[in-house]
């Protein structure tokens, strides 16, 4: 092949990238949140907030139509988190809690799987061509068309579409969390053995806060919420029950997709003073308040004006 030919032929394949790109910009999206649950990979990625810093060895693979994941924090004490998509298993220091998965997702699968509801609440961009990991990325960007929620800069992998970088901004541009990619190989075969390597699931291990809580399904609702900020919606509920005392509190969970809220709705003990107010605690904002005997708070990598929203949403 002239090199004429294989100049032709690599514009015709940037041509096509960018004609899909203009069609639906938002099917990179798309991809991008299939590939995160779907391919083969190994790497190491490094995050930082305004308060830590720490790096994360991963392997994630599909395997018989089921994911695996396994983390390992390189660090700070030894721990591991190991998932088969429906439970999650957390080893530190020769103790292992058992949880539920839940909705929210961690980097690289940082993406729902219905991004329809991005599209009402962010405006999408594309960024400069960056290389991550010795890989070439497409940067896009996600800007909150309103003060509820943090912008979303995310470095696409050119060939395979899985997310390489990201880097979460406020409304001043100032960053409030990111995570990268330093190494990253793809299309290795893994065997499930190998998640399970240092876990072994045969023995009894407890379950998440067991010594504090056991969760319950919630049957009755005995509050109402005033209008949220737009697009977020309730993905999980939870009831625990402390022990030793006959009360229950509970923890409603909201995403937009991207960003997560936690509702805390807890009854005081008598003698207990309420906490109220709103606070920053590295890149996370906290509101309190107290209403009827409960103390209500809302917890979230959001501006502070959503936490306060939420914490004042409820109504008994």
């Amino acid at each position: 092949m002239t090199l004429f030919k294989k100049l032709f032929t690599l514009l015709l394949l940037v041509l096509s990238f960018a004609s899909s790109a203009m069609d639906d910009p938002w099917k990179i999206l798309d991809n991008s949140a299939k590939a995160s649950h779907k391919l083969n990979y190994e790497g190491i990625f490094h995050s930082q907030t305004s308060s830590e810093s720490n790096s994360t060895h991963i392997i994630h693979a599909n395997i018989d139509k089921k994911e695996y994941c396994l983390l390992k924090m390189l660090d700070g004490a030894p721990s591991e988190v190991f998932s088969d998509g429906e439970m999650v298993y957390v080893k530190s220091q020769n103790r292992l809690i058992i949880k539920k998965r839940k909705n929210q997702f961690l980097f690289p699968s940082i993406l729902p799987s219905d991004i329809d509801n991005l599209k009402a609440n962010y405006h999408l961009l594309f960024g400069e061509k960056k290389r991550i990991a010795d890989r070439m990325a497409q940067l896009i960007v996600l800007t909150a068309k309103d003060d509820f929620r943090f912008n979303y800069h995310i470095w696409i992998d050119e060939k395979n579409f899985l997310p390489l970088k990201l880097i979460v901004t406020n409304n001043k541009n100032q960053t409030i969390e990111q995570s990268s990619f330093t190494t990253i190989g793809f299309n290795k075969v893994f065997n499930k053995d190998i998640f399970q390597k240092n876990i072994d699931l045969s023995k009894l291990y407890e379950n998440q806060n067991k010594n504090k809580f056991v969760e319950n399904y919630v049957s009755n609702k005995f509050w109402n919420l005033k209008k949220l900020p737009s697009g977020f919606k309730e993905v999980d509920l939870i009831s625990r029950r402390v022990n030793g005392l006959n009360i229950l509190d509970y923890q409603l969970i909201f995403s937009d997709g991207l960003a997560y809220v936690s509702l805390f709705i807890r009854p005081i003990a008598r003698g207990t003073e309420p906490k109220e107010g709103v606070v920053t605690i590295g890149s996370t904002n906290i509101s309190a308040r107290y209403q009827d005997g409960y103390q209500i708070m809302s917890v979230g990598m959001v501006p502070a004006e959503t936490v306060s929203t939420f914490s004042g949403a409820i109504e008994f």
